[in-house]
């Protein structure tokens, strides 16, 4: 009811190009670019051809898969943009449904699913962990539970933006960590919004990982591409 109220009110706007009616609308949702064909079967980045991996078994040691729906570009950057900087939290319903497609489409399934946690210094200056949307919206999509515990980030961590792989794994090696009971052996689906090398999503497996989980699967809507 009052989700419905707040739509009469303030009617949704389309996170990719502003027009009225819906928050994802069918002009925007045609011009999203899906990750196409091969894909590395490991950490799912547009190869020339298939492999069981593109060499990204010697940085994703702890990942059992890496995937993301749709490329970090055009009506999916800007949606993006606005719900992690703007606020738009109804946004993360449709761009769960984009990550949820394509999760299911590749048939990969966890028991749990946690989202990369942000800093609380920098949760609080949010309001919000974007990525904790997206997990909401899944586990209605996908039936998915919480793990009997939280993963929570040890250490702020500079922004990944603009720096090279090697920056990143350093910078996020070690900054997370499993706060609760033994997970034992139950497989995790761990979701961020967008993915570029994969480091942070490494770095919160490995944590999981140290916790008793099962395979980690990394998710995350969509994928920097170079």
């Amino acid at each position: 009811m009052l989700s419905r109220l707040t739509d009469l009110l303030l009617p949704p706007r389309c996170g990719g190009c502003l027009a009225i009616g819906t928050w994802l609308c069918e002009r925007c949702r045609g011009r999203i670019r899906r990750l196409q064909e091969p894909l590395c079967r490991r950490c799912g980045a547009e190869v020339e051809s298939a492999r069981p991996d593109c060499g990204c078994r010697v940085r994703l040691r702890s990942l059992t898969r890496l995937r993301s729906a749709v490329a970090y570009e055009g009506p999916v950057e800007h949606a993006i943009h606005r719900l992690k900087y703007k606020g738009w939290r109804r946004l993360a319903g449709p761009l769960a449904l984009l990550l949820a497609e394509r999760l299911m489409v590749e048939g990969l399934a966890a028991s749990a699913a946690v989202a990369v946690p942000l800093h609380p210094e920098r949760a609080r200056t949010r309001g919000f962990n974007q990525s904790a949307l997206l997990v909401r919206e899944l586990m209605v999509r996908m039936g998915l539970t919480e793990p009997p515990g939280r993963l929570v980030r040890t250490r702020p961590t500079p922004p990944q933006v603009g720096h090279d792989r090697l920056w990143r794994q350093n910078n996020v090696r070690g900054a997370f960590a499993w706060h609760g009971a033994d997970l034992g052996g139950r497989s995790i689906l761990v979701v961020d919004d967008v993915a570029t090398t994969g480091a942070t999503l490494e770095a919160c497996a490995a944590a999981l990982k140290a916790a008793g989980s099962g395979p980690v699967i990394g998710a995350a809507v969509a994928r920097v591409t170079v």
